[in-house]
């Protein structure tokens, strides 16, 4: 009698995980095939560096770097380097800003936060059309330590995190309308 109950526990449990791992499936399956109307007939995207006009050397090459990067998971769109791409994502970094936010009982700072402005541009290049011409603003915080070098990894991860965060605005502007 127990094992009998306990096969039947066995397969009821099977079956509810199967159950979950297919629909999980189709959700997943759905996820990267949606695009805004005015993207329907374009495949491929090119996304040339973005244009550092700030003081903070590799923040461009980082922006760079994560928008690409996201576009390249996202899949909706294939990240081309050909001047043919369908659409082209111009991308400028205008300002960056440091602003302390955290102080100590001295009146020194010891948080800050990160602001960069961004103007992003959207050509979709066959109709020779703006599509996008937006500005995006993203920001981090970070902390100051008695250590210099580890004060400059702070900031260096904080841009880093502003890059990230940049690049889900950019794929949620270009992908989805928002």
């Amino acid at each position: 009698m127990n094992g009998a109950l306990l096969r039947a526990g066995y397969k009821f449990g099977l079956s509810l995980l199967l159950g979950v791992f297919l629909m999980a499936g189709c959700g997943y399956d759905l996820e990267g095939t949606l695009r805004p109307g005015r993207l329907k007939s374009a495949r491929t995207i090119s996304i040339p560096a973005f244009v550092n006009k700030t003081n903070e050397p590799s923040l461009g090459r980082a922006v760079t770097k994560a928008v690409r990067s996201r576009f390249l998971r996202d899949g909706r769109l294939r990240v081309s380097d050909s001047p043919d791409a369908d659409v082209a994502l111009e991308g400028v970094l205008r300002a960056y800003r440091l602003s302390p936010i955290g102080f100590t009982r001295a009146d020194r700072a010891q948080q800050y936060r990160v602001v960069v402005r961004t103007r992003i541009r959207l050509r979709d290049k066959e109709r020779q059309k703006l599509l996008i011409n937006q500005d995006l603003e993203s920001h981090a915080e970070f902390a100051i330590s008695s250590s210099i070098a580890q004060s400059d990894t702070n900031r260096s991860n904080a841009n880093q995190q502003v890059a990230d965060s940049l690049s889900k605005d950019v794929v949620s502007l270009v992908l989805e309308d928002f």
